[in-house]
């Protein structure tokens, strides 16, 4: 992953989001997607060298936290929807919010049930090369958030 910097930080008076002057020209962006990308890139480093399991386990948690990047980005331009969306499951909403990223949603949703499973400690074993082939395609996810969060920078640059 490429470094993510954020150079400065605002709000916008009566919206209650927080925005933040990216470093490719000054279009706000949401420091709630920049500060969620930075967690995921933060939860992926640490399952290097973890057991499977756990690595599996925080891989997985980075994945949500680039899932809520990507709505968080979304919103920044969108309008303010009239009441709380009726689900909080993080891939239905990425889905929503961003079209492209409908293929990663089916992704993620469909090892929600091991995920539940590493963390309730059920006997089911992620084994090294699934918790690897996980790993990868969630780097692989974050890289395109950081590119779904930069291009929406330089469109709005005009």
């Amino acid at each position: 992953m490429t470094s993510r910097s954020i150079a400065g930080s605002g709000g916008v008076a009566g919206s209650g989001i927080r925005r933040a002057t990216g470093a490719c020209g000054g279009r706000p962006v949401s420091a709630r997607a920049s500060t969620l990308l930075r967690r995921a890139d933060a939860l992926l480093s640490d399952a290097v060298g973890a057991e499977p399991a756990e690595r599996f386990r925080l891989a997985y948690l980075a994945a949500l936290r680039g899932a809520g990047a990507v709505v968080a980005a979304a919103e920044l331009g969108a309008p303010r929807p009239p009441r709380r969306p009726a689900t909080r499951n993080a891939w239905v909403l990425m889905a929503r919010a961003a079209d492209d990223f409908a293929g990663w949603a089916d992704f993620f949703a469909d090892r929600s049930a091991v995920r539940a499973q590493v963390e309730a400690g059920v006997a089911r074993v992620v084994d090294a090369g699934e918790a690897d082939r996980f790993f990868g395609e969630v780097g692989r996810f974050l890289g395109d958030v950081e590119r779904y969060i930069a291009a929406d920078e330089v469109s709005s640059n005009g």
